[in-house]
């Protein structure tokens, strides 16, 4: 009976340390993963996003952005853009880099130093200010709107 005892004991023993290691995990994200970011990446980088429609600032010329594209690519820790047809290079260069501004995933920094809302959805929103230095790009200084379809 003593015997039949131990081995009951043991048994119950080994089976609360499987239960244990067989626990699973949290969903919270590991050490250097932030799921908040990795989602606004996956939205923003899903493809060639085709220009839908544009606010521009009071006073703003009145430039064709009809033709223009954008799409982004990257990682978490930053990537490039890339437009065609920008009517305007102050307002959208060619091309240029991008990095997350917070960590909530709603703004990038472009190498120029412009800070860009994104919205990610079934469409692509960009929102910025492009500050007044003077010259040229009095004209299209201020705060734009961007709306993009995903092809």
């Amino acid at each position: 009976m003593k015997h039949f005892s131990n081995i009951f004991k043991s048994a119950l023993f080994l089976s609360l340390v499987v239960a244990m290691a067989s626990c699973g995990g949290s969903d919270d994200p590991g050490p250097g993963e932030d799921t908040t970011l990795a989602d606004a990446l996956a939205g923003l980088i899903k493809g060639q996003a085709n220009f839908n429609s544009v606010v521009k600032p009071t006073g703003a010329t009145d430039l064709d952005w009809s033709a223009m594209t954008i799409q982004f690519s990257g990682t978490v820790d930053g990537g490039t853009y890339a437009t065609t047809n920008s009517a305007d290079a102050t307002v959208w260069p060619a091309s240029g880099t991008w990095v997350f501004t917070d960590a909530t995933g709603t703004k990038v920094t472009r190498d120029d130093g412009v800070v860009v809302t994104i919205r990610v959805g079934t469409q692509l929103e960009t929102e910025f200010t492009i500050p007044e230095p003077g010259g040229r790009t009095k004209v299209v200084s201020g705060g734009w709107l961007f709306t993009y379809d995903y092809q």
